[in-house]
Formats: C-alpha cells, sequence, structure tokens
C-alpha cells in the first residue's frame, strides 16, 4: 500500500478530500499508472487493437454515468461528445479490421482495471471531478497507445487510423484539462 499511496495527488486539493474519495483518487492514479505503462510498450496489433478499444467501451460507459450523475452542463455535453467519438471510432476501426483482412478483434467489454474505474464513478460523492480525473488518464493513455503504434505498428492501414486519431486525443485531452480547470 506504500507504493499506491505515492501514486495518490499530492498537495493542498487531496488534503480536502474525503477518506473515500482519497481512496478512490489514488486508486485512479495507480491505475492510471498501469494503463500508461501498458499503452508504453504495445506494439502488437492484436494488443493495439484491443486496449484501444476497451478504453473506447470505457468512455461510453462513463459517458452514460456522466450524463445521470454530472452537476455540470459542460461535463455532460462533452461526455456525449466522447462518447459519440468513441462509438464512430469503433466503427472506423472494425471496417477497417474487415477491409483489410486484420487478425485483430474489438473487446468484447471493459476489462478488470476500468470496470473498477466504473465502480468508482456510479458511487463517488465527487463525480464530476472524479469523471474528469479519469478521462484525462483514460485520454493519456490513449495518446501513448496511438503515439506508439502509430511509430512500431506492422500493419500500415491500422498506423494510419492511429496517426489520425492522435490529433484528435490531443484535443480531447486539452478540452478536459480545461474542464478540470473550470470545475
Amino acid at each position: 500500500m506504500v507504493v499506491l499511496a505515492g501514486l495518490g495527488p499530492c498537495g493542498p486539493a487531496s488534503a480536502a478530500l474525503p477518506g473515500r474519495d482519497r481512496l478512490n483518487a489514488v486508486k485512479d492514479a495507480a491505475r492510471g499508472a498501469l494503463g500508461e505503462l501498458t499503452a508504453e510498450i504495445t506494439v502488437h496489433t492484436r494488443t493495439f487493437v484491443a486496449d484501444y478499444s476497451t478504453n473506447d467501451r470505457y468512455m461510453i460507459e462513463a459517458a452514460r454515468i456522466a450524463r445521470r450523475r454530472s452537476s455540470s452542463p459542460q461535463v455532460q455535453a462533452f461526455s456525449d461528445t466522447l462518447a459519440a467519438d468513441a462509438r464512430m471510432t469503433e466503427s472506423e476501426l472494425q471496417q477497417l479490421l474487415r477491409t483489410y483482412n486484420v487478425d485483430a478483434t474489438l473487446a468484447s467489454g471493459l476489462d478488470l482495471r476500468r470496470r473498477g474505474m466504473i465502480g468508482e464513478l456510479n458511487t463517488t460523492p465527487a463525480f464530476t471531478r472524479r469523471y474528469l480525473e479519469q478521462q484525462v488518464l483514460i485520454q493519456k493513455e490513449q495518446h501513448i497507445l496511438l503515439r506508439r503504434y502509430a511509430h512500431s505498428g506492422r500493419i500500415v492501414a491500422v498506423k494510419q487510423f492511429a496517426e489520425r486519431r492522435l490529433r484528435k486525443v490531443d484535443e480531447f485531452l486539452s478540452t478536459l484539462q480545461h474542464l478540470q480547470h473550470r470545475t
């Protein structure tokens, strides 16, 4: 647990978090570090497709919760944008895999890490803050996945997909960080 505590947020903002919410923040930080590490070492197409699509599935599910739980109209609207984009990229990636006969499949659901993140979104009292923190983590992970595959991937069509998506993910990350500072 000492290792996980070192990954938690520091400073005045984290000191103000209630006990359970602080623990959730530490869990998110640990999950984020794991996600970034996994993204950094992903160069195989099957792994890239599975990891990328799992993040898309997470964003769609998190947006459903944001629509219900967030008190911020800006966060609700942006969560809808993220979900719509995730659905679109899921469809685009599926079409690309079929067209180029790529031996990879989209994730069929959420993995344990992202199910845990969804569980926290369903129960955290500080929903909007936690939602934005998680979305920043996921977008950073997507950025690393895309950058890594665009640079080192083997299938040209999938590399081109990754290159195109990088710009959009960077835009989303910027908007999320802006929303964090405003809420």
